[in-house]
């Protein structure tokens, strides 16, 4: 006897695994990498334990970003664009901020302040910045594939726009050694809490980072960046 017309099913769209929902198994990759890479680095993760966290096979690998390097890069490219929210209005704030202080070492010792507090809360908060920070600084430790990524996507901006209000503290140009290697501790200093956060932790018998722990590291951090840039005095 012949199958009625509405008998059959129409067969879904399959993934490079056979599964339905190719464009959900992508998204699953690059969700699933992106924490494994920022927790084990690019070689401590196999393409396999890779497919097998996404629930995906490991020729989807090769089938959406040609290899685990084109994944990585992916992750990196999806890290920049899931962080822009937050590095980017800081940025644009700081250059606005050291245009508008036109010298003035009480509104820029104001800004360091108001810049410190808001790299702490976002290097130091729950959340998924947290893993982000840990990929982007495993690439500054160990520069791999995504390092080039970082550097003119997200490390220049942001360091270009902080240069800009060291060398107005200092009273030198942005493209200065002094200028650079001040700009790098002032920024080290806010992201090694988060690089170091299990040494910071057992040294000082906290838990976590809870508002009132963070408000120490920010008032500790904030005094070392005033006085670093001689703006210590002008804080008040």
């Amino acid at each position: 006897m012949p199958k009625s017309a509405g008998s059959s099913k129409p067969k879904p769209q399959n993934d490079a695994r056979g599964r339905p929902g190719g464009d959900e198994s992508k998204a699953r990759l690059l969700a699933c990498a992106g924490e494994l890479f920022a927790e084990r680095g690019f070689n401590g993760v196999s393409t396999r334990e890779l497919a097998t966290a996404a629930d995906a096979n490991v020729s989807a690998i090769g089938y959406y970003f040609r290899g685990k390097k084109g994944l990585y890069r992916a992750v990196v490219n999806q890290v920049i664009e899931d962080t822009q929210p937050f590095f980017g209005p800081t940025a644009d704030r700081v250059r606005e901020g050291v245009d508008a202080a036109a010298g003035d070492r009480r509104q820029m010792a104001a800004l360091t302040r108001w810049l410190i507090r808001t790299l702490l809360q976002g290097v130091l908060r729950e959340g998924p910045m947290r893993w982000q920070i840990g990929l982007m600084l495993r690439e500054f430790h160990q520069p791999a594939d995504g390092f080039p990524i970082l550097l003119e996507r997200r490390i220049h901006p942001m360091h270009d726009a902080v240069a800009g209000l060291v060398g107005a503290a200092i009273e030198r140009e942005p493209k200065e050694p002094e200028t650079l290697l001040l700009t790098c501790c002032l920024i080290g200093q806010c992201m090694a809490f988060g690089a170091a956060q299990g040494l910071v932790l057992a040294r000082l018998g906290w838990s976590s980072y809870s508002e009132e722990n963070l408000s120490q590291v920010i008032d500790t951090v904030t005094h070392v960046g005033l006085s670093m840039l001689g703006l210590e005095e002008t804080a008040a």
